[in-house]
């Protein structure tokens, strides 16, 4: 196996435990899901630093995408606390 498969599997593995102790705990806030995974990632892609250039160039704009996610995610809940509009359901609202 190479290291990208090994990293791919650990990887799924770790998300897929996560969402399944997150649904026995019912937890529903996107937020916390979200952020949740979003350091499972880049813990492990820290640690699989050991890639060629161009796969960590590629990890890079994966974690770029996500910590673009993530400042929407910390953007709303200013906009929630600061104005009270809860911009998620804006957003949904304004999708439909």
């Amino acid at each position: 196996m190479k290291i990208y498969d090994n990293y791919i599997l650990i990887l799924a593995s770790l998300l897929l435990s996560t969402s399944v102790i997150l649904a026995v705990l019912n937890e529903t806030r996107i937020d916390l899901c979200f952020s949740i995974f979003l350091i499972e990632t880049l813990v492990l892609n820290e640690l699989c630093i050991c890639f060629n250039p161009k796969a960590k160039r590629n990890l890079n704009r994966v974690n770029y995408m996500l910590f673009a996610g993530f400042s929407f995610i910390v953007a709303a809940k200013v906009t929630e606390i600061i104005w009270g509009i809860n911009a998620v359901e804006a957003l949904q609202a304004l999708l439909r």
